[in-house]
């Protein structure tokens, strides 16, 4: 049986968690440099600009932003600087990146269900309080360094696995009414073969990208394992989530 409160273990797992959050970043950077057209519209002024637009935008950058500070938190070069503070502005972009990429997932069911004002309200209620999980974040953790660097966050389990219960079960809601919603469209309109294709697929893939993290937050192995996946999971959340935006605006350009 594997001792993971050794110190040994647990600096062979920080090792591991730097090496991981290099290969995300490298990863995100070419999902970014592949998937800024719209961006690009923006700046050439093809498509005008639209508030649902803003939290993929900001999203985006959030994630770059906060992969990079990680990536230099790990680095023994990170150790002149003030790794609370550092660390409180890194929280502040990963999870700010997890909000909006949830966001961009309730927003399909937002536009689905026009009209029904009482649906709205809860999907509003419900981001708020998703919010409210995400900020809260940044007050929690307190900071390990290892091995000449920063280190690396350390947070209750109970407070990161709650964050990942919350977001699953908010992601659930935005792929249950999305279902719901879809049923009463027609078989013909166009926007519901594009929502049931992608829409539902994006929906699982951060679902099951939650779960991980989730799973090894509540095995509370070690401090390191308990936000190893975090990275990870907030990485493949904005990127499916992107992807529904893109493919939707691809849709309205198609038929307008």
């Amino acid at each position: 049986m594997v001792n993971w409160s050794d110190p040994n273990v647990i600096s062979l797992c920080s090792a591991i968690f730097e090496q991981l959050n290099f290969l995300c970043l490298g990863v995100y950077i070419w999902e970014y440099a592949q998937s800024c057209q719209v961006e690009l519209a923006l700046i050439y002024r093809r498509i005008p600009p639209r508030w649902p637009l803003l939290p993929y935008i900001i999203g985006r950058i959030f994630l770059l932003v906060g992969m990079a500070m990680i990536c230099w938190l790990s680095s023994p070069n990170s150790q002149a600087s003030d790794c609370h503070s550092a660390f409180m502005v890194f929280t502040l972009a990963a999870n700010g990146a997890i909000g909006c990429s949830s966001i961009n997932l309730m927003l399909r069911p937002f536009m689905i269900w026009k009209g029904y004002h009482y649906v709205r309200m809860f999907l509003v209620l419900a981001t708020i309080g998703h919010w409210i999980f995400l900020l809260r974040m940044l007050f929690v953790f307190s900071v390990m360094n290892v091995d000449g660097s920063c280190g690396f966050m350390v947070v209750d389990h109970i407070e990161i696995t709650t964050l990942f219960i919350y977001t699953m079960c908010y992601d659930m809601l935005a792929l249950t009414l999305t279902i719901i919603g879809l049923r009463n469209m027609p078989s013909s309109n166009v926007f519901r073969k594009t929502l049931r294709i992608h829409g539902i697929a994006y929906v699982v893939a951060t679902c099951v990208a939650n779960i991980i993290p989730m799973v090894m937050s509540l095995l509370n192995l070690n401090t390191v394992m308990n936000v190893a996946f975090a990275i990870p999971a907030s990485a493949v959340s904005t990127i499916a989530s992107s992807r529904i935006v893109i493919s939707l605006l691809d849709l309205q350009s198609r038929y307008k």
